[in-house]
């Protein structure tokens, strides 16, 4: 039974409780009940029994100084119990919520497997419409395979041919990027579902206590089949975090951190490691208790109240690009000739995007005139430079890179050159196909 009440957690916190009648006013014999069952589901349940103990004898104690007499709105109690419940037990999964509809499910879910198929039915057609969370699969200059989800899916069927489909888009790449920034969790099943790509052979990875079955289960990843089907990864893998990257999406990360498959470039995540389940408190109430925590094999603890901590730290905004840059300057090491010149202009423009170089005045101006057909200028305290033989084109603006290179919108780069003098005498201009092409500047133009 539990194995289906897992599965409403995942599928029906969005239950838009509007549907239900709502209650304005908690009665005080309400307010009992309620806290009845969430501490005898809490002491049965939750995760940790020590600390189980804990929160219920700290419930009870605020419960009899009449802590909850004078909060009789619904919304008041839930905010205030869940508030309570945190200060003991520090775990940013557990929380109470006045969601009328969300516990209809629950009772009607587990009062017959027909009602269940039918709500898992419903959900399974939500994640279908959202294709499986997953929202963009591409492939990024330089042959860099990129995936961003915002949730994990629950395994079946049509979700794991998604994944399937996503994951022999990306074979041929020479690295990937997973982007979690905006993943929130989801189902744990799935995590190893798509860790199972990333991994060879079998793989022990730590082991999971399951408080409802009070028993340890071993946990392994990695999966022959996906091997036999030439979808397993085995190319640099870099995975992109957020502050606001939570649960599952944390796991996932912090599994293949540590087991020293994948880079983690961004921010400290959010710090919630617990797998939870959501039960029926009565009269409109629901308790999201977690039961499960999970054992890295290497780390012999999980990412609670830590979070998973970035490799390389990088705000949300641009950890893209520095991964993108990290991935760059590893393959510059291997790369022929030709491949070099295009990674080069490549890393160049993502430095142009996250480096804040300042040209003064008095040297952009000595970059002022005419190399054949390009005209270069200095106005409101900005170099630019326009191609004279397409009059209806505007001025490009030029982005420093260094004092001497700079990005000219985002077609091609611009190197300023001078001879034995100091004196500005040409152009280098660079494509990202590696093709570059040197123009004199204009006799009469050479300013010193």
């Amino acid at each position: 039974m539990y194995m289906r009440n897992l599965v409403l957690f995942i599928t029906l916190t969005a239950c838009p409780s509007f549907l239900f009648a709502q209650k304005t006013i908690i009665s005080q014999e309400e307010k009992l009940q309620l806290l009845e069952n969430l501490t005898h589901v809490i002491h049965a349940y939750y995760v940790y029994p020590d600390k189980a103990e804990e929160i219920t004898d700290y419930l009870k104690k605020l419960y009899a100084t009449a802590k909850y007499d004078s909060l009789n709105n619904p919304t008041e109690l839930e905010n205030e119990l869940t508030k309570n419940i945190f200060f003991i037990s520090k775990d940013k999964h557990i929380r109470i919520a006045y969601n009328p509809g969300l516990e209809n499910d629950i009772l009607k879910f587990n009062a017959s497997g027909k009602n269940a198929e039918k709500i898992s039915l419903a959900d399974l057609n939500k994640e279908r419409q959202k294709n499986f969370y997953f929202r963009k699969v591409q492939i990024l200059p330089s042959n860099i395979g990129y995936i961003e989800f915002t949730n994990f899916a629950k395994p079946g069927k049509e979700a794991n041919k998604t994944l399937a489909a996503v994951m022999q888009f990306i074979s041929n790449t020479d690295a990937l990027i997973i982007d979690l920034r905006n993943n929130y969790g989801g189902n744990g099943t799935m995590v190893n579902e798509i860790l199972n790509y990333f991994f060879e052979n079998r793989t022990y990875s730590g082991r999971a206590f399951n408080r409802i079955e009070n028993k340890w289960t071993d946990s392994y990843v990695g999966s022959a089949k996906k091997k036999s089907e030439k979808l397993f990864f085995n190319k640099p893998i870099y995975i992109l975090t957020s502050s606001a990257t939570f649960s599952a999406a944390e796991g996932f990360a912090y599994a293949l951190q540590y087991l020293k498959k994948a880079m983690v470039i961004g921010e400290t995540t959010r710090g919630g490691a617990h797998l939870t389940r959501s039960f029926s408190l009565g009269n409109g109430f629901v308790g999201f208790i977690p039961y499960a925590r999970f054992e890295n094999a290497i780390t012999k603890t999980d990412w609670e109240g830590k979070g998973v901590i970035p490799d390389i730290p990088a705000t949300s905004e641009n950890s893209l690009l520095m991964a993108q840059q990290d991935i760059l300057k590893k393959k510059l090491l291997s790369a022929d000739e030709n491949e070099k010149k295009k990674i080069s202009w490549l890393l160049n423009y993502y430095k142009s995007k996250t480096t804040v170089i300042t040209v003064s005045s008095s040297i952009a101006k000595k970059y002022e005139g005419r190399y054949a057909e390009f005209e270069v200028k200095f106005e409101n305290n900005e170099l630019k430079i326009r191609d004279t033989n397409q009059p209806t084109i505007q001025y490009k603006s030029l982005k420093p890179i260094t004092e001497t290179l700079f990005q000219a919108g985002e077609d091609y780069q611009i190197e300023f050159l001078s001879d034995s003098n100091g004196i500005i005498n040409a152009i280098k201009m660079y494509w990202e196909d590696g093709w570059s092409e040197e123009i004199e500047r204009l006799e009469n133009d050479r300013i010193k």
